[in-house]
């Protein structure tokens, strides 16, 4: 099983009042563009456009874009073989859920239900094609928050994110296989109620 390099920080959402929600404001803040690995800063500078075309694509469907959502990860294999996966994190603004109205389980059956496949079929079979890419790693951002005290700010983000390798994910565009098929058989890591991410097993 791959794991992520790519380490996501737990986010915590400040006051009503005023703070970030953790949206990529434009496209300077959507796409990532700098690496400290020498690969994936190729990768980047090789691919830029395809990276602006992800990104215009989903602020056309209103869909806000995690900050740095747009780029490259690296995965590393269990005999140490290093891999090199498009990444596209969203950052929906109709998820939202409240303190105390759900439990963690809930709230990822909910997202991955209703929220993760319709996100990541903005993802298209082109976006593959882009030089030295080996898979996708897609992800879902959303806020947990008290409703009562605020509906906009505060709270912590939880995140799901998948890696399809790129076989499977040109059998999800050609139609050769669903999503529910291939994610029952993918690596998922997810990172709910503040605590560290962890690798989850889809079961339906």
């Amino acid at each position: 099983m791959k794991t992520l390099l790519l380490a996501f920080s737990l986010c915590l959402l400040v006051s009503c009042t005023a703070g970030p929600v953790y949206v990529a404001k434009n496209e300077n803040d959507g796409i990532r563009t700098s690496y400290q690995d020498q690969k994936l800063d190729a990768l980047a500078a090789r691919n830029q456009s395809g990276l602006k075309a992800i990104y215009e694509r989903y602020q056309q469907a209103r869909i806000d874009v995690y900050p740095n959502g747009i780029g490259f990860t690296e995965l590393s294999d269990k005999s140490g073989g290093r891999h090199y996966y498009l990444l596209v994190d969203v950052r929906p603004r109709d998820i939202t859920f409240g303190m105390g109205q759900t439990k963690s389980q809930e709230r990822f059956a909910e997202v991955y239900r209703h929220h993760f496949e319709s996100n990541l079929r903005y993802v298209k079979e082109q976006d593959l094609g882009m030089d030295g890419v080996e898979g996708l790693a897609f992800a879902v951002h959303w806020p947990f928050r008290d409703l009562s005290q605020c509906d906009s700010h505060g709270g912590f983000l939880e995140y799901i994110m998948i890696y399809l390798p790129k076989g499977d994910f040109l059998r999800l565009v050609h139609g050769e296989a669903s999503f529910s098929d291939l994610a029952k058989n993918a690596e998922v890591v997810t990172s709910l109620d503040m605590k560290k991410a962890d690798s989850v097993r889809i079961v339906e």
